[in-house]
């Protein structure tokens, strides 16, 4: 009796976890309000990070599930680009191994999206560790 329980959640875990994976992933479009909050989840971090207030140019953005996984470059309300010399970062960057670009990790909850990981001026890649950390769908972030 023990080793069937054990079987049957077993096998209901192997489901999930596949399921999970097989998500497929898709780009919110423009405009709309799953972008919009998603973006505006990024407000808070970037400001504390960068020191100022930014928008947003999205060069990669995906949704699978409760998870969302974007890939932005900040620039200046007025659509200049930012001095990174003049922020934390002005050591990178004189020494070459600083990439003006953020990839985020979200989580969808109740409230709407959080930001779970935040991830800026590397010039590695940490997103397909996410993969793994987080039990993603791949789609995510390919």
């Amino acid at each position: 009796m023990l080793y069937r329980k054990f079987a049957l959640v077993f096998c209901c875990s192997l489901l999930v976890s596949v399921n999970a994976l097989a998500q497929s992933a898709y780009t919110p479009k423009p405009g709309s309000a799953e972008r919009e909050a998603i973006i505006d989840a990024l407000r808070v971090p970037a400001k504390k990070d960068l020191g100022r207030t930014v928008i947003f140019k999205v060069d990669q953005l995906r949704v699978a599930g409760d998870w969302a996984f974007a890939r932005v470059s900040p620039t200046l309300p007025n659509g200049d680009e930012i001095d990174y010399t003049k922020t934390k970062y002005r050591k990178q960057v004189e020494l070459g191994a600083f990439d003006p670009q953020a990839e985020t990790l979200h989580r969808r909850t109740v409230e709407g999206w959080d930001v779970v990981e935040w991830r800026f001026g590397a010039t590695d890649v940490e997103s397909v560790l996410w993969v793994q950390k987080y039990d993603l769908p791949k789609s995510l972030i390919q």
